[in-house]
């Protein structure tokens, strides 16, 4: 299962890297999980979503993976606020192929469906995001979102990462049979102004 194509979708704001810029794109999104773990929320999400490029769509197609696997997490106040618990929200994404962009089948389960991303229109968005390495899970991605929202105090951004609760994302770009050098990015989201 090689991961191939193009994210094109944002503004990327990486700490210590610069900015990267991308265009709006299709992607197929499950419904909202609530978990206490990344990782039983995403094998769930994961299994719906590979099932659908395995042709579980109105076309039948049969789709190659894609990077970055993207999940948008909406941490739960009870944890701490970047961590999980069992009001934590997770939606997992995956990018659809270029040939699949302008008229991306429909899945069959009624549990994912086509978005675009981002979801506002005629806006750019604008990431702030930082690189780690190894296996994301329960432990390691709180701890990057801290380090990220730490890196923003002082900033332009610090007041839109300070409140209680605040929603980011994670990208994993390997396949989980790659055990060495793993590329993950945690992001927090903001408009562009």
């Amino acid at each position: 299962m090689g991961l191939m194509g193009k994210w094109v979708g944002w503004v990327i704001l990486v700490v210590g890297l610069g900015t990267r810029s991308y265009g709006d794109a299709m992607w197929v999104s499950t419904s909202p999980f609530n978990s206490t773990s990344y990782k039983d929320a995403t094998g769930k999400g994961f299994d719906i979503l590979f099932s659908y490029i395995q042709g579980n769509n109105n076309q039948a197609a049969k789709m190659n993976m894609t990077a970055p696997v993207l999940v948008n997490i909406l941490p739960s106040k009870s944890r701490g606020p970047l961590s999980f618990s069992n009001s934590s929200s997770f939606v997992v994404h995956f990018y659809i192929p270029k040939k699949y962009q302008k008229d991306p089948p429909i899945p069959s389960s009624p549990q994912a469906h086509p978005v675009k991303l981002p979801q506002k229109h005629n806006k750019y968005l604008i990431a702030a995001v930082r690189r780690f390495g190894g296996y994301m899970d329960d432990s390691n991605i709180p701890t990057q979102a801290l380090a990220l929202k730490k890196s923003l105090m002082g900033t332009i951004y610090e007041s839109q990462v300070s409140g209680e609760i605040v929603p980011y994302s994670v990208a994993g770009y390997n396949s989980p049979f790659e055990s060495e050098n793993r590329v993950n990015e945690v992001m927090f989201w903001f408009d562009k102004n």
